[in-house]
């Protein structure tokens, strides 16, 4: 199942609604495409590929820094030359900042205050932080992208399970969900498995 560009997924999804024949549709563009909007939303909720994961830096000022605007979830936080960062929730990073002298020390935690990391010890302005993190892809509609790529089965099942309301497909749509949800565990598994098998275990010798 390939596509060569977002209106012949547009095409392949309305055909699988409305049957080989679509000249006699009633189904707007404007309403496919809020169709597969809407089931973009659900896939993000319910998935995770290793075409999200990417890197992010950002200058800390008044000892917090802005998130990216498309993070989905943060997989690290570090700052040059310090280990990586461990989570701690926002009250107990704000009683450690009220606590601490006024002189820098090392990073050792970070917490979210709003879409803003906050550090502990706090860190001085123009300090620069790094990490890793999932984004969400901007909306396909847009143009296609490295995650629709590898699995466009999910998102025409995506956007299958989320049809109903916007075209009163009642009958279908416990199959079309049904289908969605097993297309969705079996590509989170295959993510899994990408990431955990994809090179043998060494044995160190000496």
């Amino acid at each position: 199942m390939k596509f060569a560009n977002y209106p012949a997924f547009r095409t392949a999804l309305l055909t699988v609604i409305d049957g080989d024949d679509i000249s006699q549709s009633s189904i707007s563009v404007n309403v496919l495409d809020l169709i597969v909007g809407a089931g973009e939303q659900r896939l993000y909720r319910d998935v995770r590929s290793s075409t999200q994961d990417t890197s992010f830096t950002a200058t800390i000022a008044l000892n917090v820094a802005p998130l990216p605007t498309d993070c989905l979830e943060l997989k690290s936080v570090f700052l040059p030359t310090w280990p990586a960062l461990t989570y701690c929730p926002y009250e107990l990073i704000q009683t450690l900042i009220q606590k601490q002298s006024q002189s820098f020390h090392h990073p050792k935690r970070y917490s979210l205050q709003g879409d803003n990391l906050i550090f502990w010890p706090s860190q001085p302005d123009g300090t620069v932080v790094s990490g890793q993190y999932i984004k969400r892809f901007p909306d396909i509609s847009t143009g296609l992208n490295a995650f629709f790529t590898r699995w466009p089965d999910l998102f025409l099942y995506a956007a299958l399970a989320e049809s109903a309301p916007y075209i009163g497909e009642q009958s279908r749509l416990p199959e079309w969900k049904e289908r969605y949800l097993t297309i969705a565990q079996s590509v989170n598994e295959t993510e899994r498995r990408r990431g955990t098998r994809g090179s043998k275990l060494q044995t160190r010798i000496g």
